[in-house]
C-alpha cells in the first residue's frame, strides 16, 4: 500500500483500538475519582495527569479517518505526527517507571500503587497500537523527520501539556514557593521558561507588518523556526467571541511577514469556561493567507 493507503488505515486501526479500550479508560477514571488516598502524594499527580490527558489526547489523534482534516493535512504530516504522539506517550511510560522505583525505594515495598499499574496499562496498550501502525509503514516511506518539523510538533505537544505544568506548581514538596497562573502574563512567564528547555533562540513580543491599520504583536518568535507563538487567558464563556476575533485578525498580521511560516497559539482556559473548544480549535487552525500552517491548542484539552 502507498503513503496515503497506510496513513488512513492506521487511523482506522488506531480508531478502532481506542474505542477497544475505551471502557478500560472509563474504568481508570472511575478508579481515579474513588481514590481516597492522599492527593498530594507525587505518583498520584502523575497517574491523575497521565490517564486524563491520554483519555482526551488518544481520542482526538483519530478522530478522523479522513485525510486531510483539520489535524492531519497530508499523509506526510500525519507520518510526523504519529511519530511525535508516539514519543510524547512514551514520555507518560517513563514518568510512570520514575515514580514506580521511587515509591518502592520510599516505602521499601516491591509494588507499585494500583493506580500506577492502571496508568501503565493505558500507556501501554497506546505504545502498543502506535507501534504496530508504525511497523506497517510503507517501505518506500522515509524514515527521517526534519528537525525543524519535529520542534515544532514538540512545541504543540507542550502547548496541550500546560496545564499539567500549571499542576505541578501549585504544590512544592518541601513547602517553598510555589507559582500560580492567574492571568495572560503568568502565562507567558511560564510557557517561555517551559520553550527555553528546549528552543535556543527565543525572541519575546514580536510587531508584525500593520495590515489594514493594525499591526499583531505576537508573545514570542521563534526565527531559527520560522514561527510566531500567541498566548490567550479565558476567563469566562464571552471570551470566546472576543479571543476568536483578536486571533483572526492577528493572523491576518501575521501571515503579511516575510519570516514568519506557521503560528502556535495557547489558549489557556483553566477553569474550562469556553464551550465547544473543539470548534474554536477547528473553526482557528489550518493554512492561512501567508501562513503554511496555524494550531489553535486550548489546554487543558477535553472532549
Amino acid at each position: 500500500m502507498d503513503k496515503m493507503e497506510w496513513a488512513v488505515w492506521s487511523l482506522e486501526y488506531l480508531q478502532k483500538a481506542r474505542l477497544a479500550i475505551h471502557d478500560d479508560f472509563n474504568g481508570a477514571m472511575e478508579e481515579l475519582r474513588g481514590y481516597h488516598g492522599a492527593h498530594r502524594d507525587s505518583w498520584y499527580s502523575s497517574c491523575k495527569n497521565i490517564i486524563t490527558t491520554l483519555y482526551h489526547r488518544s481520542a482526538e489523534f483519530a478522530a478522523s479517518t479522513q485525510i486531510p482534516n483539520e489535524e492531519f493535512a497530508s499523509p506526510e504530516v500525519f507520518e510526523v505526527e504519529l511519530v511525535n504522539y508516539r514519543a510524547w506517550v512514551q514520555t507518560m511510560a517513563d514518568e510512570l517507571e520514575r515514580e514506580s522505583v521511587e515509591y518502592q525505594s520510599k516505602e521499601g515495598v516491591d509494588g507499585a500503587p494500583f493506580l500506577v499499574d492502571v496508568a501503565k496499562r493505558q500507556v501501554r496498550n497506546t505504545l502498543a497500537a502506535v507501534d504496530y501502525v508504525l511497523e506497517k509503514r510503507p517501505a518506500a516511506t522515509p524514515n527521517v523527520i526534519s528537525p525543524e518539523t519535529a520542534d515544532l510538533n514538540l512545541i504543540v505537544g507542550l502547548a496541550r501539556r500546560f496545564h499539567e505544568a500549571v499542576l505541578s506548581l501549585k504544590h512544592h514538596p518541601h513547602n517553598g514557593a510555589t507559582f500560580l497562573v492567574n492571568d495572560e502574563w503568568d502565562c507567558q512567564y511560564l510557557f517561555r521558561s517551559i520553550l527555553a528547555a528546549y528552543v535556543p533562540d527565543i525572541r519575546d513580543e514580536e510587531w508584525s507588518p500593520s495590515v489594514a491599520g493594525s499591526s499583531g504583536r505576537c508573545e514570542f518568535f521563534l526565527k531559527p523556526l520560522r514561527t510566531m507563538i500567541e498566548l490567550k487567558f479565558a476567563r469566562k464563556v464571552s471570551d470566546a467571541k472576543k479571543i476568536k476575533g483578536e486571533l483572526a485578525t492577528d493572523f491576518l498580521d501575521y501571515g503579511g511577514n516575510k519570516e514568519v511560516d506557521r503560528v502556535i497559539c495557547l489558549i489557556y482556559d483553566p477553569a474550562c469556561a469556553l464551550k465547544n473548544p473543539a470548534a474554536i480549535q477547528s473553526d482557528l487552525s489550518g493554512p492561512k493567507t501567508g501562513l503554511e500552517r496555524v494550531d489553535v491548542v486550548i489546554s487543558p484539552p477535553r472532549s
